[in-house]
């Protein structure tokens, strides 16, 4: 097979682990779908089917960690190396190989034969991306000596650009809501935020609101204060919109292993959609929150979290913040990121196609 010419459209392949989860909506669904606008040929599977593996000019898998997919993905590597095709990317958006053990899929991930099948996988790849600089360095660590000839690309995660004019459709409360996003998985950073969250909520009845989306966590606030949840949904026009109706979003992290490799991809997606942030003062949220600008950065205390949040209640401030958060934003959207993914899947082109 002959691979296209550089200004010819691309044929890839996306190998997802699921199809229901946030890291195939952001770092497949979400470029895949641009990429099709730009007019290449984008096909995206949960198996590795005969297009992706004969036909395809780029091959891109992820998080492969069991025993089949590994075997599967190492011997197809090797048939397109010999056939001087290769461009198979592994892409994964987590430090799987630092879980913690308190996070439900650490067991998981723990375990050393998971860890045996991703590292042959990335080493059998022609190239990885990943989310963050960080998870770059972790991989390239893995990799070993084979990071002299398999190269760790940093894709930054993105959103829509319609998230910049998604406006909230409740009208504006006397409440302040806070909003909290999560599955179980992030139950250890909610305790980051949780007893100045308690804190306020009781003190200041009548005055916030909390919602939670995605996984409701522990809460001991006698008095029933101003508490509601909503599940989670795969449609990503609906999480926006749901988000959009936060007054401030709360983005506690967790000082650990694991969450020093995290994107910021939950205060990127509030600022977008005009919410302003209070978030850990961690690496993972500095390169994207302006503190005092477009959210508050704190540090991992009660105290601090309790007057940030006390500082959010005044509407006035987070009016300015969400319209910061949103100019800021425009160079976070997939439209205006994509050529980055497009120049790494066609650095992996044979020379002369």
């Amino acid at each position: 097979m002959t691979a296209p010419a550089p200004d010819r459209p691309l044929k890839i392949f996306y190998w997802a682990a699921s199809m229901e989860d946030g890291t195939y909506i952001y770092r497949m669904q979400m470029p895949g779908d641009e990429l099709r606008r730009l007019g290449h040929d984008v096909r995206v599977s949960t198996r590795f089917d005969a297009w992706g593996r004969e036909e395809a000019d780029i091959v891109i898998g992820q998080r492969i960690c069991q025993t089949g997919p590994s075997w599967l993905w190492c011997k197809v590597a090797e048939e397109r190396r010999a056939a001087g095709r290769g461009g198979m990317i592994y892409e994964v958006d987590d430090d799987l190989f630092n879980v913690d053990r308190s996070n439900p899929l650490g067991v998981f991930f723990q375990l050393p034969k998971v860890q045996e099948y991703m590292r042959d996988a990335l080493r059998a790849s022609d190239a990885v991306t990943v989310s963050t600089a960080p998870l770059a360095d972790v991989i390239a660590k893995v990799l070993g000596p084979r990071a002299a000839t398999v190269p760790v690309h940093v894709l930054p995660n993105a959103v829509r650009a319609e998230t910049l004019g998604i406006r909230r459709q409740r009208p504006p409360a006397r409440a302040t809501m806070y909003g909290w996003q999560g599955s179980h998985t992030h139950a250890q950073d909610w305790e980051v935020a949780r007893a100045a969250v308690e804190r306020v909520l009781t003190e200041d009845i009548g005055r916030v609101r909390l919602r939670f989306v995605g996984n409701p966590q522990r809460l001991d606030i006698p008095g029933g204060p101003k508490v509601d949840f909503q599940g989670w949904t795969t449609d990503i026009a609906e999480h926006y919109q749901r988000v959009a109706e936060f007054d401030v979003t709360l983005a506690p992290l967790a000082l650990m292993k694991f969450n020093n490799s995290k994107s910021g991809l939950r205060v990127q997606e509030s600022l977008a959609l005009g919410v302003p942030v209070i978030a850990s003062d961690v690496p993972s949220y500095r390169g994207w929150v302006e503190h005092g600008v477009t959210g508050l950065l704190v540090r991992p205390s009660t105290a601090a979290w309790v007057d940030a949040m006390r500082a959010m209640q005044d509407p006035g401030r987070r009016a300015e913040m969400a319209e910061a958060g949103r100019a800021a934003a425009k160079a976070w959207t997939i439209d205006a990121t994509i050529g980055r993914w497009l120049d790494v899947y066609r650095s992996l082109l044979p020379e002369g196609s």
